[in-house]
Formats: structure tokens, C-alpha cells, sequence
């Protein structure tokens, strides 16, 4: 899931990305969903 929010498949992409904006804030709903 974070992969289909984020975009890029590539893993270093994927780290910048995280870096710009915390890729859990918009997932947040999706863990609670799976807790």
C-alpha cells in the first residue's frame, strides 16, 4: 500500500518521498483498518 500512495517503485525514490511528507500520515486509516 505504501508503494500505490507513494508512486515509485524504486526504493530510493520511495525514501525522498518519505522525506518530503511521512508516508503514515495518509496510511493511518489503513492501520487502524488492519488493527
Amino acid at each position: 500500500t505504501v508503494l500505490i500512495c507513494v508512486g515509485p517503485r524504486n526504493s530510493s525514490e520511495i525514501v525522498m518521498a518519505q522525506k518530503r511528507i511521512w508516508s503514515g500520515i495518509p496510511l493511518f486509516p489503513v492501520l487502524v483498518m488492519f488493527l
